[in-house]
């Protein structure tokens, strides 16, 4: 009798253990492996535009140049950045381009609206050549809402456009305390800056 119960007890040890073994298994496997963290979100507040740099969130610009044209100093064209548009002076209307990110770094202008006010041409003087207001905010405008980059070198801004070319830069505005003077002594265009490496274009859909 003695030997049944000692043989009954020694199976239904055996049993327990058999049973509990795939449950200590489990979690050492569980333990063992390493914790993968998630992807760090983006700050609230990041600026989509180059959310892989400092942000330019509220940051203020005057324009100097479109595909290496410097503008007229009779001219103020200006920008600043809010969180998914750019808005500003363009020359004779008010404007705003509504972007959206692409990658990491990159973005496209998805809109871009503009009043309705019709342009002067100014004068320089006798004899020196007009300025056709309408002609630069235009140009202006077109050429920014094919932007896809941008990036910043001390308190020039310089955009690409898609093709990695340098199209429109602005000099840093500083409120009501005007433009830092950023042009060098000869009057010259800041020699271009290399283009951020593209980010490939979302896909297409129907």
């Amino acid at each position: 009798m003695s030997m049944q119960n000692s043989g009954s007890k020694s199976f239904m040890q055996t049993r327990r253990s058999l049973l509990l073994l795939p449950l200590a298994l489990l979690v050492g496997r569980v333990f063992a492996e390493p914790v993968t963290p998630a992807p760090a979100a983006l700050p609230v507040g990041t600026c989509p535009l180059n959310s892989g740099g400092p942000s330019l969130l509220g940051t203020k610009w005057r324009l100097f140049s479109v595909y290496g044209n410097k503008v007229p100093i009779e001219l103020d064209i200006t920008m600043e950045v809010g969180d998914n548009a750019l808005k500003g002076f363009a020359g004779c209307n008010d404007y705003t381009a509504i972007f959206q990110r692409v990658g990491h770094t990159g973005f496209k202008m998805t809109k871009i609206e503009r009043g309705e006010k019709g342009c002067p041409v100014l004068s320089t003087g006798a004899g020196l050549p007009t300025i056709n207001v309408g002609s630069w905010e235009g140009s202006y405008l077109r050429t920014l809402g094919r932007a896809g980059s941008v990036q910043q070198e001390g308190s020039m801004l310089h955009f690409f456009n898609m093709n990695g070319e340098q199209s429109v830069v602005f000099t840093r505005h500083y409120g009501d305390g005007g433009v830092e003077s950023t042009t060098p002594a000869d009057g010259s265009v800041p020699a271009p800056v290399p283009a951020p490496a593209p980010e490939p274009a979302p896909p297409a859909t129907s």
